[in-house]
């Protein structure tokens, strides 16, 4: 896919400029500036076919986020292309300072999970399935993976609108709005799964920190075992995208894939 032409045809222009970007991990972005106005461009990397994404489901997720995303100027379904507003002086949840940064995030949370979930589910066992399916040769070690995924099996309950991928790059903050976005993983599935994931993926281990977020995720009325719970899918997520991360190091060969494996099965160990 020529992304010149694409964006020639869809703007109806050749007057552009297109600055690549260092954010994104399974897609480029790009600031497209036309007439003095920006733009952010979301472009799957090759190989994209191989995450088992299904850009129709995306689409309908779009309108149902619109209060939480950067609104979209352009979504290519076959191509899997999306284009946003540009918002100046966002910072993303690594970059934000803010001593309350994880309850903003948990109101960006209540606020998804809120909302009607679609009929289409993300199944992190089937998931882990197809990812491992995809790999010739397995440079992680899980002990005992089977076994602990049998048994989660039996607490998962997917009844809820699920981001599915709450790393640093899709929370943004401004002085005027909280963002969530990137909607290619969201599903059903269970609001625990979403929890952990922002744990995980921001490494957000400090009791202070986990409080801040339950106190404002469930409006101060905490189960005390729920930290337990979520503490057990963050090991799933470990299996996940640690399976994830090796399937695209060996189909793309970038170190980050291999670095993203080697902290999931790094983290596993540490909880074992």
């Amino acid at each position: 896919m020529n992304l010149e032409k694409w964006i020639e045809e869809k703007f109806n222009t050749t007057k552009y400029t297109l600055e690549k970007t260092d954010k994104g991990i399974s897609n480029y972005n790009y600031v497209l500036t036309i007439n003095d106005t920006k733009y952010m461009i979301r472009v799957p990397k090759k190989n994209h076919e191989s995450l088992g994404l299904q850009h129709e489901h995306e689409k309908e997720i779009l309108p149902l986020v619109s209060d939480l995303d950067v609104p979209t100027v352009l979504f290519d379904e076959k191509e899997g292309i999306k284009v946003t507003h540009y918002i100046e002086d966002v910072k993303t949840f690594d970059e934000c300072k803010d001593k309350d940064k994880f309850a903003r995030c948990a109101n960006l949370m209540k606020s998804l999970h809120n909302k009607k979930a679609p009929l289409f589910i993300f199944n992190p066992f089937g998931k882990i399935e197809f990812y491992k399916s995809q790999i010739k040769e397995c440079i992680l070690s899980f002990p005992n993976e089977e076994n602990f995924l049998e048994a989660l099996k039996k607490e998962y309950k997917p009844n809820t609108l699920c981001h599915n991928d709450f790393v640093q790059g899709n929370i943004l903050y401004s002085d005027t709005k909280d963002y969530l976005i990137d909607y290619e993983y969201a599903a059903k599935n269970d609001y625990r799964f979403d929890i952990a994931s922002f744990f995980s993926e921001n490494n957000i281990h400090y009791i202070d920190q986990r409080d801040q977020f339950y106190q404002t995720y469930f409006d101060g009325e905490i189960d005390p075992m729920i930290d337990v719970q979520v503490q057990a899918f963050e090991r799933m997520e470990d299996i996940l995208w640690g399976y994830w991360a090796n399937m695209l190091y060996e189909q793309r060969g970038e170190q980050i894939y291999f670095d993203i494996a080697k902290d999931k099965e790094k983290h596993w160990g540490c909880n074992e």
